[in-house]
């Protein structure tokens, strides 16, 4: 539902298909395979939330023994569509939401996601908050866009009554990555760790 100017998968909503149910069943059943009691799977895409058969999805990965589960996502469909949430909700627990949150600032988000999210990120979080569903804000950093708000990420985020955590994601030389150079917008984890 974005074309994101920075997306490591380089999806869109014009771009290929969704994987089948028996697809995606087949990739959840090879973690098992390989790891025997994964601690972590994550559904992540493009966004998920926009996939036919996402609760179905969701209900054969409960299914098996992973003991985490985790969404990741840029939040529209949890602001626009509360019914929605709700059922997100009734995975829990060992389950939970990654949001996308790369900033505060309307500017950021216009570069990293080619939209406004600010009012989408807000709804979103208050809908989780409401529902208490565990939820990690994860940060795509760039240096000189949003380096300079981390902190003011982590004390947005120690506000939220759902939010467990902030993942902060220096950004990679993978899929779509418009208006990055890497000579001067890389950010290391030494440096993204200083600055925290």
């Amino acid at each position: 539902n974005l074309t994101c100017p920075t997306c490591y998968a380089g999806s869109s909503p014009s771009f290929g298909r969704h994987r089948t149910l028996d697809e995606v069943k087949k990739m959840l059943d090879t973690i098992v395979e390989n790891e025997g009691t994964p601690d972590v799977v994550q559904i992540s895409g493009g966004e998920p939330t926009i996939h036919p058969q996402l609760f179905e999805i969701l209900d054969y990965a409960k299914t098996l023994p992973i003991r985490h589960l985790m969404l990741n996502t840029n939040g529209i469909a949890i602001a626009r569509d509360k019914q929605f949430a709700m059922r997100l909700a009734s995975y829990a627990p060992g389950f939970e939401i990654y949001l996308q949150f790369d900033s505060l600032k309307r500017s950021v988000l216009e570069t990293l996601r080619g939209a406004n999210l600010t009012e989408i990120h807000r709804e979103a979080l208050e809908t989780l908050n409401e529902l208490n569903l565990a939820t990690t804000l994860v940060v795509t950093l760039q240096k000189g866009l949003n380096d300079d708000t981390i902190g003011d990420v982590i004390a947005y985020a120690l506000k939220q009554r759902c939010v467990r955590g902030v993942t902060f994601q220096p950004t990679q030389q993978a899929g779509r990555l418009e208006n990055f150079q890497t000579q001067t917008n890389r950010i290391t984890l030494t440096e993204v760790r200083r600055k925290i």
